[in-house]
């Protein structure tokens, strides 16, 4: 049986570690930090953040604000539409009368009230 989990086995390779601490090193020479910095500050300085691609105006931001209250408000309205709709779908079957069984309603004027047996006593008791 072998032992399979074990995985590639690693070998150190120090030219190849050499090269690669060469290649990410951070520059030596304080003077490169000194003028990143001032470049980073007179990009700041200039407002050229503000006509950046990334940045957003505040007339963007209202339209995407009304885009986005206008799609809660579509959104809300066909929620509650739809629950009312699943609402008396349900209300629907459970009082649902059959076809063939048609409802009969009471009428008045029927019968003339001074006729004779025109009301049905009760049985004695």
């Amino acid at each position: 049986m072998t032992d399979e989990t074990r995985g590639p086995a690693l070998h150190r390779d120090d030219e190849v570690t050499a090269h690669l601490r060469g290649l990410t090193a951070p520059p030596a020479d304080p003077a490169y930090w000194d003028g990143l910095h001032a470049r980073i500050l007179a990009h700041v300085a200039q407002g050229l953040e503000d006509r950046a691609w990334w940045a957003l105006s505040e007339r963007t931001y209202r339209i995407g604000l009304m885009a986005a209250g206008l799609t809660l408000i579509v959104a809300g309205s066909l929620w509650m539409r739809a629950r009312a709709i699943e609402t008396r779908m349900a209300y629907e079957t459970q009082i649902e009368t059959p076809a063939d069984v048609q409802p009969v309603f009471a009428r008045r004027g029927l019968f003339d009230d001074d006729r004779p047996g025109a009301y049905v006593a009760p049985a004695p008791r």
